[in-house]
């Protein structure tokens, strides 16, 4: 019998170890969620009472826990368990993957489908709620086992959970500590905003005369201009994502910092965080007050947060790993020498990028007017490391375009079933026609040449390898292995917005034509390629949506 039940359950061994199975499991639930949530009424959930409220509330509270859990366990087990764990990681390498449990999972979350949809819609089913919660937590359940037993049999799994011993208990503690503590600190939100609201006043009273304020509901206002300083806007969640920031920092750079002198650099980081939350206020109220609100309300209110939370991030990495003072791998800066170094090439275009988008989102209204600050931006860091981009491999072969039109016509379908269908931007179309058409040939130019260039720069030719060795350079793209291949398309495309499916699938596509071929000339051809067709598909069919 054992042999007939191998022969017809179909195996396939991939020699992943513990840290890549879990990362795909990890993402598998992630897309799942994602899709999940499509199919909920979130309006009616927000206004549910009784057990639905209940529900929603323990939904929440279980998942800040689950994720808590698992980044916590990972954490302790780095820290104190990865000799532990090398016997686990070996058994479980040379298991084999099973799609029949696998095929289970998706039969599941397929069930999951109708009773998400179900849930908050009474009139949609005759089944009682708390039928449908009960139904929804046990094929859950099994959604996740089974799933999990496709990656690898349950005895290894037990073998691996025993090896780690008490980080489990240590985890949960954190993990219950962790999602407890998000709740509660929203009963705080209430106070910092009165002391936000306090501050911001305070600050421009001498700059704005004619402000008014209002402490009962936090609004100050000029003749033209008014902000709400909403609960969420006290700045307490900036401080909570710093505070995730240096602990992880610290956590991973812990070697070589000089404890306990270093955790100075958490009330440090929290205090800068809050500081330039008001000033990003301040800021606010002064950019709508003096005849700019659609940049104020549109641009500079959603980007500056970002833009705060990277300057004191980027600030205090930089600081401290030059402090003699905090980090004992740090030398003073008359003994510095100048060290050559390669990751900067392969990831400053992209940066780049990101930046100028931050700035142009932040300084425009509903609509990006400065988008062509994103190409002079990429365009500046290609010519500083031109020298250094100008000795790798660019050669390209018919696979390239033909993998470029691939997945165009993968990108093309798959925009027409997620992405809705609007015309020219009113705002663009209100552009004079030479302002119109600069515009337009800045995004071409950025989407054909600067945007591929920066972006497989990026995600093929550092993460790509960077995943396999810190020497990322000496390792060859053929060499490259499976694992860093699905991240980095996992990465490219959850920075894709909707279209993050496809775009998984175009950084797998792009990746293994760099695995095959060996030269960055090939992905970035290819990309070329796709982005030109969809500029086409832009301005000759008027498929804004893609843009």
């Amino acid at each position: 019998m054992t042999k007939v039940a191998s022969a017809i359950t179909p195996k396939f061994k991939l020699g992943f170890g513990i840290p890549v199975r879990i990362a795909i499991l990890g993402a598998v639930f992630f897309a799942e969620k994602i899709l999940l949530n499509h199919f909920v009424d979130f309006d009616r959930a927000q206004a549910a009472e009784g057990l639905g409220a209940f529900v929603r509330e323990a939904q929440h509270w279980g998942f800040r826990f689950i994720v808590a859990l698992a980044a916590a366990v990972v954490l302790f087990a780095y820290v104190r368990g990865a000799e532990l764990l090398e016997t686990a990681e070996l058994a479980v390498r040379s298991a084999p993957m099973r799609a029949s449990w696998m095929l289970v999972h998706v039969l599941c979350v397929a069930c999951l489908v109708p009773l998400s949809y179900w849930l908050y819609r009474d009139e949609a089913t005759s089944l009682p709620f708390s039928s449908i919660v009960g139904l929804w937590g046990v094929i859950g359940l099994s959604a996740a086992i089974s799933a999990t037993l496709a990656m690898a049999p349950w005895s290894l799994w037990l073998r691996t959970a025993r090896t780690l011993g008490d980080i489990w208990f240590y985890g949960i503690i954190a993990a219950f500590i962790g999602a407890s503590a998000m709740q509660m600190s929203q009963r705080l939100w209430g106070t910092t905003a009165a002391l936000t609201f306090e501050i911001v006043r305070r600050m421009l009273l001498p700059i704005l005369p004619t402000l008014s304020a209002d402490p009962a509901t936090h609004v100050l206002s000029t003749q033209n201009f008014a902000v709400e300083i909403a609960d969420i806007c006290s700045g307490l969640e900036g401080m909570g994502l710093i505070l995730a920031f240096l602990a992880v920092w610290l956590l991973y750079f812990r070697r070589e910092y000089i404890f306990p002198r270093a955790l100075v650099l958490i009330p440090a980081g929290l205090l800068a965080i809050f500081a330039l939350n008001i000033v990003r206020i301040a800021a606010l109220m002064i950019i709508g007050s003096v005849g700019f609100p659609d940049v104020a309300e549109y641009g500079f209110h959603s980007q500056a947060g970002w833009i705060a939370f990277n300057l004191v991030a980027c600030g205090i990495a930089l600081v401290s790993r030059h402090s003699t003072w905090l980090n004992r791998r740090a030398v003073a800066t008359e003994l510095r020498v100048a060290i050559v170094n390669p990751t900067a090439a392969y990831l400053m275009p992209l940066l780049a990028i990101l930046a100028a988008g931050v700035l142009s989102r932040a300084l425009s209204g509903k609509f990006e007017t400065l988008y062509p600050l994103r190409l002079l931006a990429c365009l500046a860091m290609v010519w500083r490391y031109r020298h250094r981009l100008k000795a790798l491999q660019w050669q390209w072969s018919w696979r390239a375009p033909a993998a470029g039109v691939s997945v165009f016509l993968l990108w093309i379908i798959s925009a027409h079933l997620l992405l809705p269908e609007p015309g020219m931007p009113d705002p663009l179309a209100a552009f004079s026609p030479i302002a119109r058409a600069l515009w337009i040939a800045s995004h071409v130019l950025a989407s054909v040449l600067t945007v591929p260039l920066a972006e497989e720069l990026a995600y093929r030719g550092y993460l790509m390898r960077r995943l396999r060795s810190a020497d990322f350079e000496s390792v060859p793209y053929a060499a490259v292995g499976w694992f860093p291949l699905f991240v980095s398309a996992l990465v490219f495309g959850l920075a894709h917005g909707a279209m993050w499916l496809p775009g998984i699938a175009a950084g797998a596509v792009y990746g293994l034509l760099l695995m095959r071929k060996g030269s960055l000339g090939e992905p970035v051809f290819a990309h070329a390629v796709t982005n030109a067709l969809i500029a086409i598909a832009v301005l000759g069919f008027s498929q804004w949506q893609l843009w």
